[in-house]
């Protein structure tokens, strides 16, 4: 082996919810594969579902995560 650096690898793809079909996607899918539906645009079966209360939690959770990382590094809002 060389005396170089080992090789950087890369995290596993993000997958989120198609809002139209609930069935998983890679994020920033438009289109989705198995429904043919705007992968994006929230449909009745997703907020019928919870899923759109579900995810509205998870983002507030992570801004008030990224919040607290800010202000524990003394950072300025």
């Amino acid at each position: 082996m060389s005396g170089g650096s080992p090789p950087r690898g890369h995290g596993p793809p993000v997958m989120v919810l198609c809002r139209q079909c609930v069935r998983y996607v890679f994020e920033g899918t438009v289109v989705c594969p198995h429904c043919g539906g705007d992968a994006r645009e929230t449909g009745e079966r997703y907020r019928d579902g919870g899923y759109l209360a579900v995810e509205t939690m998870q983002r507030i959770d992570r801004l008030r995560s990224a919040a607290a990382d800010r202000a524990s590094r003394g950072e300025d809002e």
